[in-house]
């Protein structure tokens, strides 16, 4: 039988390994937003050939924190002049902890966009464990509205991610963007100017080189004044 209150029971998430629980975790560097993650002692060693499979076909990201979504949640909620009455969009969202964090910091509207459908039904799950609401969107829609900022975080280290964040900031969208992957993102996309670094590991801890813990901030021209 389970006792726990309905408003807090763990929604059905996407299924990824044996052994797997989800539970509402404090992010630690970001308290005040909760995400449905692994446990700490996920499966890492010794896993069937059926759950390799499954795991390298399709790798979990959304079950993951990773660092450069909570630094720039962490960033977002500290200086929220700057996504406050804006509409966002959190590209590759993954766990949705940038939108999130948009909307606890007075963002007007946030959509995550993900081409993994799990990691959007995550998205829906962890909004509603917050107590916001978003949308959510399997390709990332054409640049063009003017109140819209586009969150991005650890993905212009990969050639899509880095076309789609550098196609908005040629047609002019203004842009929030954390690398952990990268460095001196600024020497590639120069609308991009470093605002800020934070030290933080992906959580739960995937033991990943100590290189990934600098998480660096960059912004488009249009953040400077609200800093």
């Amino acid at each position: 039988m389970n006792n726990e209150p309905e408003s807090q029971q763990t929604p059905a998430l996407p299924f990824v390994l044996d052994g797997v629980q989800f539970q509402p975790r404090q992010l630690p560097i970001a308290p005040e937003i909760q995400l449905y993650l692994m446990q700490d002692d996920y499966p890492e060693q010794n896993l069937d050939q059926n759950n390799y499979q499954r795991l390298m076909q399709a790798p979990p990201y959304w079950a993951f924190c990773w660092g450069g979504g909570q630094a720039l949640a962490r960033w977002i909620l500290d200086h929220s002049a700057v996504v406050a009455g804006r509409r966002v969009t959190d590209f590759g969202a993954g766990s949705g902890v940038a939108a999130i964090a948009a909307l606890k910091a007075a963002a007007h509207q946030a959509c995550a966009v993900d081409i993994d459908l799990g990691a959007l039904q995550a998205c829906e799950a962890n909004a509603k464990l917050n107590g916001v609401s978003l949308t959510v969107e399997p390709q990332l829609p054409l640049p063009g509205v003017q109140d819209r900022i586009l969150l991005a975080a650890d993905i212009c280290y990969e050639d899509s991610g880095f076309e789609g964040v550098l196609s908005h900031i040629e047609q002019g969208s203004d842009a929030l963007v954390a690398e952990s992957r990268l460095r001196n993102l600024s020497q590639t996309l120069p609308a991009l100017q470093k605002v800020a670094e934070y030290q933080v590991r992906t959580f739960p801890d995937l033991d990943e080189s100590e290189n990934y813990d600098l998480v660096q901030i960059f912004a488009t021209e249009f953040a400077q004044k609200h800093l």
